[in-house]
């Protein structure tokens, strides 16, 4: 029998063999951060007090006149226990979380095998999604032939005096309020960010942090489509030769510029949301997410 309760930090390591088990991309610094950003939205489903399941439901706040948006992640079930019904149970119990603390807008990147079943629970599709893979070229190795964007910009490394600019520009092109997570991200140590500025502000901004087996990049916003240009050379000639990630909905200047810097299209996923269908954390300005675990 599935009995479900909190997750807490003494699962962190036995969450990540999950995650591990699965052959996605987190370290211990993901789970740990989902767990301060969100402690309440974290469950574990355990069966004679092993950890068998996870599921995670992080929200964020509107910026103006837009909706909540909780997210649902994490979505894993130990091999030895599937086919008992765990991954629905401990879903639905994410998701009456999510409808009754969370926002007023639930999404998730679901597979296609799970397309159907996230259907049954009301969801509806918005559009696909893509996980990008490979090795960056370094920026010798691509023609820089792009039209600047607003005015001349400048690519600099994120530091803790850009921040607050970094986290206003990200509420405003997002629509939703991601300060404390994002804020989170910027303080670990290995995390990496890039930003452009022009005299007019941030044009635009990169995350880089590593993962298990590549690094991730996103968020990965951007006003303009050169800038997205821009700063995947910086964070290029930062990480050269090193295996990567993008998670980006699709959008061609976005394209362009993945396959440009090396990188292919490795899985395709389906960006869903309830009760209604709503581009949730995928505005125009959005070329790559933080990841599909965060939205």
């Amino acid at each position: 029998m599935l009995e479900i309760r909190p997750l807490t930090a003494d699962d962190l390591d036995d969450a990540l063999a999950l995650s591990t088990q699965a052959g996605w991309n987190q370290l211990p610094a993901d789970w740990e951060r989902l767990l301060t950003c969100c402690p309440a939205g974290c469950f574990a489903g355990t069966v004679d007090g092993e950890l068998v399941a996870t599921t995670t439901v992080i929200t964020y706040g509107a910026d103006g006149d837009g909706a909540d948006v909780s997210w649902i992640g994490m979505v894993l079930v130990d091999e030895a226990h599937r086919g008992q019904g765990f991954g629905s149970r401990i879903f639905e119990h994410g998701l009456e979380y999510a409808r009754e603390n969370g926002g007023d807008l639930v999404g998730l990147d679901a597979t296609h095998l799970g397309e159907p079943i996230y259907r049954n629970d009301g969801f509806e599709r918005v559009e696909p999604v893509f996980r990008w893979q490979g090795t960056l070229l370094r920026p010798e190795d691509v023609a820089d032939d792009q039209e600047p964007g607003h005015g001349k910009e400048t690519i600099e490394r994120l530091t803790p005096p850009d921040v607050d600019a970094v986290l206003e520009f990200d509420r405003r092109h997002v629509g939703v309020d991601r300060s404390t997570l994002l804020e989170e991200l910027f303080a670990e140590s290995e995390v990496r960010g890039f930003y452009s500025r022009t005299s007019s502000g941030v044009e635009g901004y990169a995350i880089v942090r590593p993962g298990r087996t590549h690094w991730q990049i996103g968020p990965l916003v951007a006003i303009e489509p050169s800038v997205i240009d821009h700063l995947l050379r910086a964070v290029s000639a930062d990480l050269a030769g090193e295996a990567v990630i993008v998670d980006s909905p699709e959008r061609g200047p976005t394209t362009t510029s993945l396959e440009t810097f090396g990188l292919s299209r490795e899985r395709e996923l389906v960006r869903m949301t309830y009760p209604d269908r709503e581009p949730a954390l995928a505005a125009e300005s959005v070329h790559g997410f933080l990841d599909f675990a965060f939205g």
